[in-house]
């Protein structure tokens, strides 16, 4: 091991930092993980409001391997630290004419539903577009069935393919980085929340110190940052309604798409035209369905909608409870009886929200064009991506230095 690594200042305590503190411990390096926020988890938070805890943070497909790698690094076990819930149902599909289809985690059973719902034809497609899937083709071009080009199609709408959705963390997303905070805690890495780097320092070629917004200077031999600027960002922004009431609903699974007519149309109204949907296509989760600590009555309901380059609408004002309120009566009218009228806590995340969290346009999933990478100029600094798998090319870069 290099003299020039053995102490590690890490900014950023998100998904990217937290593995990237976890796997530079585990090689032997002093790490020093800061954060200006008051918790572990970045934009992966949550909210307490009258007895329900809300996923706050975007959707962020992670694979469970993906998950367990940080903690397998460290010598430990994912089970001892993390409960992740399988889904049966990962998601059922709810269409204008009354007709339902699941995806299951078993293809088999997802095949069978498809061939009775919409002929065999489209199940042999869907085996078709399992195989295809690590070439990232659209979805939608293996089908020739309404119902299987909307289901398989919907990816680019919600950032997320059904197929990925196969396990919820018990207690919600925001377990996932709890959990990390505290394996990085175990093994030693000196986390600092509320503190805010100011500036960073530097000579002849290398970082040698950061001041904090308490005027702390803080020296290492190595830094990872996270990146500046707004990289390319496009698809959808999302309006996401977290709902408390005392209704239940027996016919919906973990993730249910309820689907407008106007599919189409709709899809051009936000990606042409700028436009909010006339006939909305939108994603209710019940992670209640699945996670007894989560509680009936609580609902996560993404909307699609223009993202603020193509449509720079003005979300906090009183147009945005008034949206809100009719993607509420439109559920009601797709069979959320009196959701409305059991309504007892709502929490509304506009694109506004998402863009003061730093994801550019309001477009809540991680950037692309973030790769990790050595700082041009600065020797010993690593510009870290975002997520799991960042964190560790991060780690692996600082160690190779």
């Amino acid at each position: 091991m290099g003299s020039r690594t053995n102490h590690v200042i890490v900014v950023g305590a998100g998904l990217s930092g937290l593995a990237c503190a976890i796997y530079l411990t585990a090689s032997g390096r002093e790490v020093t993980l800061l954060d200006r926020r008051t918790s572990v988890g970045g934009r992966h938070s949550a909210l307490d409001i009258d007895g329900y805890r809300f996923d706050t943070g975007p959707v962020t497909p992670l694979s469970p391997a993906q998950i367990a790698a940080p903690f397998h690094a460290a010598g430990e076990r994912l089970q001892d630290w993390l409960e992740l819930l399988p889904l049966d149902t990962v998601c059922r599909a709810h269409y204008p004419d009354g007709t339902t289809l699941d995806v299951s985690t078993d293809h088999h059973r997802t095949a069978a539903a498809i061939r009775a719902l919409c002929g065999g034809s489209e199940a042999r497609a869907f085996m078709r577009y399992l195989k295809a899937r690590p070439l990232r083709v659209p979805g939608e071009v293996f089908f020739n069935n309404a119902r299987t080009q909307r289901l398989f199609g919907s990816s680019s709408f919600f950032g997320f393919n059904v197929l990925g959705m196969g396990w919820h963390p018990r207690g919600g997303t925001e377990a996932i980085p709890r959990a990390l905070g505290s394996l990085a805690e175990k093994l030693g890495v000196n986390i600092r929340m509320n503190t805010a780097m100011r500036r960073w320092e530097i000579n002849s070629g290398r970082a040698v110190a950061l001041h904090t917004n308490e005027d702390e200077r803080l020296t290492a031999d190595a830094f990872v940052f996270p990146p500046e600027g707004t990289p390319k960002a496009n698809g959808p922004s999302h309006l996401v309604i977290h709902l408390g009431t005392s209704a239940s609903y027996t016919r919906i699974a973990h993730h249910n798409v309820h689907f407008g007519k106007a599919w189409q149309r709709s899809k051009h109204e936000i990606s042409r035209r700028g436009e909010l949907m006339s006939d909305p296509t939108v994603l209710v989760s019940a992670p209640g369905v699945t996670d007894g600590s989560a509680g009936q009555g609580h609902y996560r309901v993404v909307v699609p909608v223009p993202n603020l380059r193509s449509a720079p609408l003005d979300w906090q004002g009183p147009a945005t409870r008034t949206y809100a309120g009719e993607i509420v009566a439109t559920l009601e009218a797709r069979g959320y009886l009196d959701l409305g009228v059991g309504l007892t806590t709502s929490y509304v995340v506009t694109p506004g929200d998402w863009a003061k969290q730093g994801l550019p346009y309001g477009i809540p999933r991680s950037p692309s064009g973030r790769a990790t990478r050595i700082h041009p100029s600065l020797s010993n600094v690593v510009i870290a991506g975002s997520g799991l798998s960042a964190g560790r090319t991060a780690a692996e870069k600082v160690v190779a230095l």
